[in-house]
C-alpha cells in the first residue's frame, strides 16, 4: 500500500541537534557472504526528513513538545519449546525457494525463535539510554506496545513479556523440562529444515539453513538463551494493545480446546501424515481461523515435558495478568471492570493528547484484523466528545461546543490490514473502509500508530479533496523479532511559528553486539546480536539479492510529518 502512495520527501531546515536513534547511526547489512548470508555493521545516522503529503509548511526551529513517547510492536516473546507450536509448517513449506507471501506470514518457526526475551531486554535497555523525544529532546512520557507481545497466547510467554517491560523481576526464558532444551534444532529433535546451532548431530545431513544460506555455528546457544536474568524494564509508564498472537493460537486460531488442549499436552507434533497445502492454509486464515484445517493436522508425535504455563489465558485472562503487577500505570490501560467485560479497548489523556487505543483483534480468529459495532459505536462517540466541529455521515458539517483535543490513535493492525470479515454472529464487522470514513470525518485525528506488518510504513491517510478534512498520518513500527529488531522514538510539536503539528519519529536500535562473535554467551547483549544477525538473514522475508524488507524505505523511518493545525494550537499556552 505504501509504495503506491506519492511521497514529498526533503531535508528538514536546520535545527538543534536532537541525536536521537537512527538519526545518529544505524545498524545496517554487509555485503552478502557465502549463501547470502550477511553480517552486520553500524553505519551513519540517517538524515532527517520532511514529508508535508496533508500540507502545511517547512517546520521552524520553534517546536514546542506536546507528547513524546517510545513505540515498540511485535516483541513476540515465544516459548519455542511449547507442543503447540507448529514449526513443521515452516518445512512444509517452499524453502529453499524465497516465498514472501505464505509461510513466512505464519511465523511458524525462526531460527532465532529462542532470543525473543533477549531482544526486548536489549531494546528496554536501549530505551533508557536515548536522550529524549527526537524533536525537542523533552522527556518521554510514556510507551506504547501495540499488540503480539505474546507470540502465542500463553500465558508463560504473556508473563514474560509483562516483566521484560515492567522491569524489576526475574525473567525465566524456559518451559518444560529444566535441563535440556525441547524445541527443534537439536540433536534430540534433529531435522535439517531446522537450523542446529550446535552443528550437524552426529550421522546427519547438515541443516539446510547452513547448506543453503550460510548459517553459522553458534555453540552453546539453545542452553545460554533458557538462562534467567532480572529485567531492566523501559523505565516508563506503558500501556498495552492487544494483537492477534496475543489472543489467538498462532496468532489465527481461536484457543477451542480441542487445539487449545496441545499447549499443556505431553506430546509434540512432530510432522505431517501427508503433505499439507501450506500455502493455502495461510492465506485463508487471513479472514478466516481454518479450523478444519488445523484440528486436522495430523503426524507423529515425540514425547515433551507438560507445563502448565503454557495454558491460553484468552482476553479476560490477558487483561488479568496486565492489572496482577505493580508496573506503572497500574494494569497498564485497563481497570476491573475492563476485565470483568473482557473490554480491550480504552482511552486515555495523556497530556493534551486523547489516546485512543483499539482492538482491532478479530476474537473468532483469523491473522488480520476488524472492529466489532459495538466498538465502532464507542470510537465515534469518543470522538465527538474532543470535537469542536466534525462532519456527520452525510458531510454536513455539526458543531457541538467541546473543548478541541488532539487524538492519538494505536491499535496492533493498520487501516489497510482491516480486513477480516469472518463473523460468526452475523452482527457484521468495521472494516478498513468503514473505519477510514469515520476517522476522516474528524480533524483532530492526526496520527495513528500501529504494527503487525513487521515492517516500518508511514502513509498518509488523505481525505477526498472537498469532502472531509485534511487526512493524519499512519506510523507502522517494525517488529523487535524481525529485521531490523528496531522501535521508534515519536514526539508531538507545536511549530509556534506556522501553528502546524510537527510529528517527529526516529527508529532506534537495541544494544545486541553488532557483530556477537566479539561477546559471550549468556551475555544479554551477545544474544541479542545473534537474533539481530540471524534475523537480517531470514529465508522467509529475504528479497533477494537484498535485505529482509523489515526498514521499509528512507520514506518511513526519520522523519518529520506535518499535519496542518485543526484547531489553533500555537495560541493554546501550552494546553492545546
Amino acid at each position: 500500500m505504501n509504495d503506491l502512495v506519492p511521497v514529498r520527501l526533503r531535508p528538514s531546515a536546520p535545527r538543534p541537534a536532537v541525536r536521537v536513534g537512527t538519526a545518529a547511526t544505524t545498524v545496517l547489512t554487509g555485503l552478502p557472504g557465502p549463501g547470502g548470508y550477511r553480517r552486520l555493521g553500524l553505519g551513519p545516522g540517517e538524515p532527517e526528513m520532511v514529508r508535508t503529503d496533508l500540507g502545511g509548511r517547512e517546520p521552524s526551529p520553534r517546536l514546542r513538545s506536546l507528547l513524546a513517547f517510545i513505540h515498540l510492536s511485535d516483541l513476540h516473546i515465544t516459548d519455542a519449546q511449547s507442543p503447540a507450536r507448529a514449526e513443521f509448517l515452516d518445512r512444509a513449506g517452499p524453502l529453499p525457494a524465497v516465498d514472501r507471501g505464505t509461510t513466512e506470514r505464519a511465523g511458524t518457526y525462526r531460527p532465532q525463535e529462542t532470543l525473543t526475551d533477549h531482544v526486548m531486554e536489549a531494546a528496554a535497555r536501549a530505551v533508557r539510554a536515548l536522550p529524549g523525544g527526537p524533536a525537542t529532546g523533552a522527556p518521554f512520557a510514556l510507551a506504547i506496545s501495540t499488540g503480539d507481545a505474546a507470540d502465542n497466547g500463553q500465558l508463560n510467554e504473556i508473563e514474560r513479556s509483562i516483566a521484560l517491560l515492567d522491569g524489576g523481576r526475574l525473567v525465566v526464558p524456559d518451559s518444560g523440562d529444566r535441563a535440556r532444551f525441547e524445541g527443534v534444532g537439536t540433536a534430540l529433535a534433529s531435522d535439517p529444515g531446522y537450523w542446529h546451532p550446535d552443528g550437524t548431530p552426529p550421522g546427519q545431513p547438515d541443516d539446510r539453513p547452513r547448506a543453503l544460506f550460510g548459517y553459522p555455528i553458534v555453540p552453546g546457544l539453545h542452553d545460554a538463551s533458557r538462562r534467567p536474568f532480572r529485567a531492566t524494564g523501559v523505565g516508563l509508564p506503558w500501556l498495552a494493545v492487544y494483537g492477534n498472537h496475543d489472543a489467538l493460537i498462532a496468532g489465527t486460531v481461536p484457543p477451542i480446546p480441542s487445539v487449545a488442549a496441545r499447549a499443556v499436552g505431553a506430546t509434540k507434533l512432530w510432522d505431517l501424515d501427508a503433505p499439507a497445502d501450506v500455502a493455502a492454509l495461510v492465506a485463508s486464515a487471513q479472514s478466516d481461523p481454518g479450523l478444519e484445517g488445523w484440528i486436522r493436522l495430523a503426524g507423529p508425535r515425540r514425547p515433551v515435558t507438560p507445563d502448565s504455563a503454557r495454558r491460553h489465558v484468552g482476553a479476560r485472562g490477558w487483561i488479568a495478568c496486565h492489572r496482577a503487577h505493580p508496573g506503572e500505570p497500574l494494569g497498564h490501560g485497563f481497570d476491573a471492570a475492563a476485565e470483568a467485560a473482557e473490554r480491550t479497548h480504552y482511552a486515555l489523556d495523556v497530556g493534551p493528547v486523547r489516546l485512543v487505543v483499539l482492538d482491532t483483534v478479530n476474537r473468532a480468529g483469523g491473522w488480520q484484523g476488524s472492529l466489532d459495532r459495538a466498538q465502532l459505536t464507542w470510537l465515534e462517540a469518543e470522538l465527538v466528545a474532543g470535537h469542536s466541529r466534525y462532519r456527520d455521515a452525510a458531510g454536513v458539517e455539526c458543531r457541538t461546543g467541546a473543548r478541541d483535543r488532539l487524538f492519538l490513535l494505536a491499535s496492533h493492525h493498520p487501516l489497510e490490514c482491516l480486513v477480516n470479515d469472518h463473523d460468526p454472529t452475523g452482527l457484521g464487522r468495521a472494516l478498513a473502509g468503514e473505519v477510514r470514513e469515520l476517522l476522516l470525518r474528524f480533524p483532530n485525528v492526526v496520527c495513528w500508530v500501529n504494527g503487525h506488518t513487521h515492517v516500518h510504513a508511514v502513509t498518509p491517510i488523505v481525505a477526498p479533496r472537498g469532502r472531509y478534512h485534511g487526512g493524519f498520518w499512519q506510523v507502522t513500527t517494525a517488529s523487535l523479532v524481525d529485521w531490523p529488531q528496531q522501535g521508534r522514538a515519536i514526539e508531538l510539536a507545536v511549530d509556534e511559528a506556522s501553528g502546524d503539528l510537527v510529528i517527529t519519529t526516529v527508529p532506534f536500535d537495541h544494544n545486541g553486539l553488532i557483530d556477537p562473535r566479539v561477546g559471550r554467551l549468556p551475555e544479554i547483549e551477545t544474544l541479542a546480536g545473534w537474533s539481530r544477525e540471524l534475523s537480517a538473514n531470514s529465508w522467509h522475508r529475504r528479497q533477494v539479492p537484498a535485505e529482509p524488507d523489515g526498514r521499509g524505505r528512507a520514506a518511513d523511518r526519520t522523519l518529520m510529518l506535518v499535519v496542518p493545525a485543526p484547531f489553533p494550537l500555537h495560541a493554546a499556552g501550552g494546553r492545546a
